[in-house]
């Protein structure tokens, strides 16, 4: 079929994605974290423990439209025809050559596929950062105050996206720093830009700034990865089109036209963000959707790049991987394939576990509470343990909202002879428990020490700071037991869990001190990291301490 007008060919691409895109959010189950932003839109406000708010927003206002999971991922299949759009009114493809090539470029990134049916932070992030770089090249263009307020406004938006957003907006602006500094007009859109999003940045200082905390600190103290560098470039190159890995090289290190600062800054944003990931994924792991900040700039760099050149191979190219893409994609419609996906594993856990739930469900994983939540419609929370980290539920304190209640908790942990099959095939342990009551807003503080393995028993100081308007007990013969959890220095993986078998009467609002006996005569010489855990009735495990840092001799 040949096209002789460039509006149609445009027209039917968006046509055909938005049919797939609609039908995909139809027949697939939700991802893990689609549930849990699922549940942030029911609790809206202005941050949330993982990401700023525009997700959550999202989210809400497709399911006020619609129910089911076509109701959580609607602004996400608008949000993606959206930015074919502001795309193609910013690039102005004119002939059928460079509407081809649009196409091409556009819609062989795996990423945007995948954006167009799920609805995940990247997808406001996809759409405001296109924005934003709409409204900076008019901004470029004309100083006045249209352009300045439209900049300002679609900052604060990709800010309320994502945090690697920052990533964008700084390296579109670094190489005219010089020339900003100087403008009045870049002055008033960054104060337009702060009052939009003051509200996050207060609800932040409000809750301890939580995001920067974890993104910046507590992500490091998760179990680490073997070769971090390999991870980033197979992640780099699986959510784009790997088969154009040599024109968009070519498209970074071009000679373009140096009077737009316009494109100067799509070089910046792609080059500046693979340096970036780069240098960090030798130390940490980083996951393949960051780069999206990336592909936003590299895609439109490429078509500026070979626009008006000879296309044959990137057509070739791009249009074979977006035949295999729509391959996989259409593939997903077969039921035999649905429920090989970890989606529909997922959903069938949570069934299963609503099958011999007795009491409010309680996960150790928050996205399996937010799944329980959005399957059955019914209240489930997350009590956080050592294994996994910290949540949006720990925010809302979940833990005090099932004080006194009946409970089942399922985790991975062999604490009843009875479980059932998670999504990944292991076996999810679950354990009813009436009356339930924990106390982890216990603290207690320990300090570094070195310890002698030839010794049987060592004694470790502690202060203990009891927030409750009770008198706490807790022991091995209580049912608020507490561990010694013994982790490896460098990579963060669990070693020893040694009971502590003193039984401590902690006074209600009051501040204690006293000896732990522990004996270290099993552990291998070495430096590791201790932690107090608290295990009410056997569950969960959450640590109560500071972090320690033991060397054994």
């Amino acid at each position: 079929m040949k096209f002789k007008s460039t509006s149609k060919i445009q027209f039917v691409f968006i046509g055909i994605l938005f049919l797939l895109n609609i039908f995909q959010s139809i027949t697939l189950p939700l991802i893990d974290d689609e549930a849990y932003y699922w549940v942030w839109s029911n609790n809206l406000d202005f941050g949330y423990y993982d990401h700023p708010p525009m997700v959550a927003l999202f989210i809400k206002a497709g399911y006020l439209l619609i129910k089911g999971t076509l109701g959580v991922r609607l602004m996400s299949i608008l949000s993606c025809i959206g930015v074919y759009i502001i795309w193609i009114v910013i690039l102005k493809p004119k002939t059928l050559k460079d509407n081809y090539l649009f196409i091409g470029l556009f819609g062989s990134v795996g990423f945007y596929q995948t954006l167009g049916f799920i609805s995940t932070p990247d997808a406001p992030l996809l759409l405001f950062s296109s924005l934003f770089l709409w409204r900076w090249k008019t901004f470029t263009e004309k100083h006045n105050l249209i352009n300045t307020l439209l900049l300002g406004t679609s900052m604060a938006l990709t800010m309320y996206s994502k945090y690697q957003g920052a990533l964008l907006i700084v390296f579109t602006l670094i190489p005219f720093l010089p020339s900003l500094l100087k403008n009045k007009w870049f002055y008033f859109s960054l104060l337009i830009s702060l009052i939009l999003y003051f509200p996050h940045l207060f609800w932040q200082y409000e809750h301890d700034w939580a995001s920067i905390k974890y993104h910046f600190f507590e992500r490091n103290k998760q179990k680490s990865f073997s070769y971090p560098f390999i991870k980033w470039i197979l992640g780099i190159l699986i959510i784009g089109n790997p088969l154009l890995i040599y024109f968009y090289g070519k498209s970074i290190f071009s000679r373009l036209d140096r009077n737009k600062p316009w494109i100067k800054s799509l070089q910046w944003v792609s080059f500046g963000g693979i340096l970036f990931f780069s240098l960090f994924s030798f130390s940490r792991v980083i996951q393949p959707q960051w780069n999206l900040i990336i592909y936003i700039a590299l895609i439109p760099l490429t078509y500026i790049t070979f626009k008006g050149k000879n296309i044959t191979w990137i057509s070739r190219l791009s249009f074979t991987y977006i035949i295999l893409l729509f391959i996989v994609r259409i593939s997903l419609f077969f039921p035999a394939i649905i429920y090989r996906t970890p989606m529909y594993k997922l959903k069938q856990f949570v069934m299963n576990a609503e099958e011999v739930n007795e009491g409010i469900a309680i996960f150790e994983r928050y996205q399996k509470a937010a799944a329980y939540n959005f399957y059955t419609q019914k209240t489930s929370y997350c009590l956080q343990v050592y294994t996994h980290r910290r949540s949006q539920y720990d925010i809302w304190n979940a833990e005090q909202k099932i004080q006194g209640k009946t409970i089942t908790f399922f985790g991975l942990e062999e604490i009843s002879p009875v479980f059932i099959k998670d999504e990944d095939g292991k076996n999810e342990y679950f354990k009813t428990v009436d009356d339930f009551h924990s106390y982890s807003e216990i603290k207690c503080e320990v300090q570094p020490t070195t310890l002698s393995s030839e010794d049987t028993s060592q004694t470790i100081d502690v202060k203990w700071i009891n927030p409750y308007s009770k008198e706490i007990s807790l022991g091995k013969k209580t049912n608020q037991e507490i561990f010694f959890l013994f982790v490896k220095n460098k990579t963060f993986e669990q070693e020893y869990i040694i009971t502590i078998n003193d039984n401590i009467i902690l006074p209600a609002n009051k501040t204690v001190e006293n000896t732990l006996y522990i004996d270290v005569s099993q552990i291998s010489p070495g430096d590791y990291k201790i932690y107090l855990i608290l295990k009410p009735y056997g569950i969960s495990g959450k640590i109560i301490s500071n972090e320690m840092n033991l060397h054994i001799l």
